[in-house]
């Protein structure tokens, strides 16, 4: 008997000893990363800075004209050599799960039994979707448009009037631009830290936040 809870002592003790160790991990692993928070339009970064976000829609540049296109780069150029200070533009390729579309595939597939020249046309493209998504070529890219900014009293206020501006810079050139929210954050640092679960797995939602100021 005195064995029996000696081993199970020992049990215990190594599933205590594993927890912590697991628990070790996840602190650490929020160390390292170097934002701490998502809140009311901005990330906070551990460092005390803040960072507003842009996110700039696809624009087909070789569609337009040659006058178009100088009107266009001057305009970008002349948005971005008017800041202050230094910003990073982010391309972000995220996986598109296709799934739903290859068994819609599969079904038309199924229905063209009697249309054999339409079904073999079909099953080729099939092939040539699943292909794209075997080899990983099935992205969606992003782009956006980081700036941090400095901590202080009006960081954020000063964050996002930054961001604005710009946007209506970028959009004087013929770009679609957007501020991101907090939701659209959240997007985009989980496309960056878990891009292999951004295929099939959606962001979290954002926590709301509740001030705890107290009126005087």
């Amino acid at each position: 008997m005195i064995i029996k809870k000696i081993r199970g002592n020992k049990k215990t003790a190594r599933g205590i000893d594993a927890a912590e160790a697991k628990q070790d991990s996840k602190a650490s692993v929020q160390q390292w990363l170097p934002f701490k928070d998502v809140a009311d339009g901005v990330v906070y970064r551990r460092d005390g800075s803040l960072v507003s976000v842009l996110r700039v829609r696809p624009y087909n540049f070789a569609l337009k004209s040659k006058n178009e296109k100088r009107r266009v780069i001057s305009a970008v150029h002349e948005a971005f050599n008017g800041q202050r200070e230094s910003l990073q533009i982010l391309c972000l390729g995220r996986p598109v799960d296709l799934d739903a579309y290859l068994r819609h595939l599969e079904n038309l597939s199924r229905d063209l039994t009697g249309k054999p020249g339409r079904r073999r046309l079909l099953q080729n493209y099939l092939r040539y979707v699943s292909g794209m998504v075997a080899g990983g070529e099935a992205l969606e890219r992003r782009y956006y448009i980081l700036l941090p900014h400095k901590k202080g009293s009006q960081a954020r206020e000063e964050a996002i009037q930054w961001a604005f501006e710009l946007k209506e810079m970028l959009e004087g050139a013929g770009l679609d631009v957007d501020v991101c929210n907090d939701q659209e954050i959240i997007d985009l640092l989980f496309c960056f830290t878990q891009p292999v679960q951004a295929a099939f797995e959606r962001p979290p939602a954002p926590i709301s936040h509740i001030s705890t100021q107290v009126d005087s």
